[in-house]
């Protein structure tokens, strides 16, 4: 099943734009596709919502996440996954022991780091890592293989902002990548 987990989708879309990214993700043979919104607390509850009623418009099978930047101060509900943004920061056992069943964004980006020794407590905690094409370096791969030694769930995500983004990459590690059946991480 090929799915991409990471589309930014403009909520204001108008037929047009929705039209446009449905139409990109079948000319991709998408199964499936997950739109993200950026979410800050300052965002209307009415927002979320139109955001999630608008994928219901799709003719291809889609979900709705949303991106949280950590800490979350808040964290919405009605959501299938949750994808966290972690800036500038080196993960630690004790930041991850409240987390589980979430996705970690781009990993590495953003002047994010994680140390080899959490990466059990990932597995634990039903943490998937994202492989994010839009922020992928050749020298991360050592730290897929890791994960995917471990049995870390690792997710595709394009980080699309464009419906012709949609999916970009995900043939050249579909072998690396926790099949769309597999995943644990949605609620």
């Amino acid at each position: 099943m090929i799915y991409d987990l990471h589309v930014h989708i403009n909520p204001h879309a108008d037929a047009g734009e929705i039209y446009e990214y449905d139409m990109y993700a079948k000319m991709r043979n998408m199964d499936l596709v997950g739109f993200v919104i950026h979410y800050t607390p300052k965002i209307p509850e009415k927002t979320l919502r139109n955001f999630r009623d608008m994928l219901f418009t799709f003719s291809i099978k889609s979900l709705a996440g949303v991106e949280l930047y950590y800490p979350p101060r808040k964290i919405p509900s009605g959501f299938d996954y949750y994808l966290y943004h972690f800036s500038n920061i080196t993960l630690e056992a004790d930041m991850l022991r409240n987390l589980e069943n979430i996705i970690i964004a781009h990993p590495f980006a953003y002047g994010m780091y994680i140390p080899d020794d959490i990466l059990d407590i990932l597995n634990e905690k039903n943490i998937a890592v994202e492989y994010n094409s839009a922020h992928f370096v050749p020298s991360l791969m050592n730290f897929y293989k890791k994960c995917k030694e471990r049995e870390i769930e690792i997710t595709f995500g394009s980080d699309a902002h464009t419906p012709q983004e949609i999916g970009e990459g995900f043939e050249k590690v579909n072998d690396l990548i926790t099949p769309y059946e597999k995943l644990k991480i949605f609620r």
